[in-house]
C-alpha cells in the first residue's frame, strides 16, 4: 500500500497529502530487522528467497565486481552467512531502491540522486572500518540517508527531476523550495517514513538531520553520514550543484584523526574506485 504523507501546509503541487508509492517490502522489512544471532540471519534469508526477483538480484550483486569475492555464491543463505546481518540489510535496500526507482533511473537528475546515495554509503562505510562503530550500519544509513527525496521523486518524478535541474544551491536554500513546492523538505520526509515503517530510530536521526550543521561532540552515526554527504558532493556525486562547494581536502582535514586515516588523501583515487564501482552496479 502506498504510504500517505500529511503535508503542513497546502503549496506547490496543490494536494493537502503526497502519496508516496510503496517501497519494497523486503527490504523494510530487512532494516526491522534488528537483532543479530544466528535466527535472524536464517529468517532474513528465507525473507529474500520468498521473492524470485530479489533473491535472483541479491545473487547477481554479490558475485559481481561490487563486492569481489574470490569464491562463486551459489545460494542466499551462503551470501548470508559470508557478509553478515547488517551488510546483507544493506544490500537489499540497496537493490530496493533501484527497483523502487526503476525508469526514473533513466532521468540524469533522478539517477543523480541515486549515485550520490551509492558513493555516500561507500564513503560512510569507509569511514567506520577500522573503528568501533559498525561499518555495515554506516552503510545502509549512507543508503537510505535521503529515502526523503526518493519518496519525492517516485511521487513526482517530472516536478521534482526539473526542479534539481534548475536548482544551484547550498542544502538549506534546497529544503526551503522543496517545501515551497511539495509542502514539505526530504528531510522530513525521510523522518515521517522512517517512522512509518517502523525502521530503527538511528535512521530517522540519520534522514533528518544530514544536512544540519555539525555542533561539535562525538563523530557519532549522523555527523558520519553528514560527512559522507558533502564528500560524496565533493568527489562529483552531487544532486544539486552547491552554490559554494567545499573542497575534498578541506573536509578531510575537519574529520577527527582516526577516521581521516581511514580515507584516501587522493580525490581523483577515491572517486575513481567509487564510480567504479557503481558502474558496475549498473551494469547488472
Amino acid at each position: 500500500m502506498p504510504t500517505t504523507i500529511p503535508r503542513p501546509q497546502q503549496t506547490g503541487v496543490a494536494l493537502d497529502s503526497i502519496e508516496i508509492p510503496p517501497f519494497p517490502a523486503i527490504a523494510i522489512k530487512a532494516l526491522q530487522v534488528i537483532s543479530k544471532d544466528h535466527s535472524m540471519l536464517t529468517q532474513l534469508s528465507d525473507l529474500i528467497c520468498s521473492d524470485t526477483a530479489f533473491s535472483t538480484e541479491i545473487l547477481r550483486t554479490v558475485n559481481s565486481p561490487f563486492f569481489g569475492l574470490r569464491a562463486e555464491v551459489r545460494s542466499v543463505l551462503q551470501a548470508t552467512l559470508l557478509l553478515g546481518l547488517e551488510r546483507i540489510k544493506g544490500l537489499v535496500v540497496t537493490i530496493g531502491m533501484r527497483f523502487y526507482l526503476g525508469e526514473s533511473l533513466k532521468v540524469p537528475a533522478l539517477r543523480a540522486c541515486w549515485r550520490h546515495s551509492l558513493a555516500c554509503a561507500m564513503i560512510a562505510e569507509e569511514l567506520t572500518k577500522k573503528t568501533l562503530e559498525d561499518k555495515d550500519v554506516a552503510y545502509t544509513a549512507g543508503i537510505i540517508h535521503d529515502i526523503g527525496r526518493f519518496g519525492l521523486a517516485v511521487a513526482y518524478p517530472e516536478q521534482y527531476a526539473s526542479f534539481l535541474e534548475r536548482t544551484i544551491d547550498g542544502p538549506s536554500a534546497v529544503l526551503e523550495r522543496e517545501r515551497e513546492l511539495f509542502g514539505i523538505d526530504h528531510c522530513e520526509a525521510g523522518k515521517y517514513l522512517v517512522l512509518r515503517w517502523n525502521l530503527p530510530k538511528e535512521f530517522g536521526r540519520v534522514t533528518s538531520e544530514h544536512h544540519r550543521r555539525a555542533t561539535g561532540g562525538t563523530f557519532d552515526l549522523v555527523a558520519v553520514i553528514r560527512t559522507s554527504c558533502m564528500m560524496a558532493d565533493a568527489l562529483g556525486f552531487e544532486v544539486v550543484l552547491p552554490r559554494e562547494p567545499r573542497n575534498y581536502k578541506e573536509l578531510l582535514a575537519d574529520l577527527p584523526e582516526r577516521h581521516r586515516e581511514l580515507l584516501s588523501r587522493d580525490a581523483e583515487e577515491l572517486s575513481f574506485r567509487i564510480a567504479t564501482k557503481i558502474n558496475s552496479l549498473e551494469s547488472l
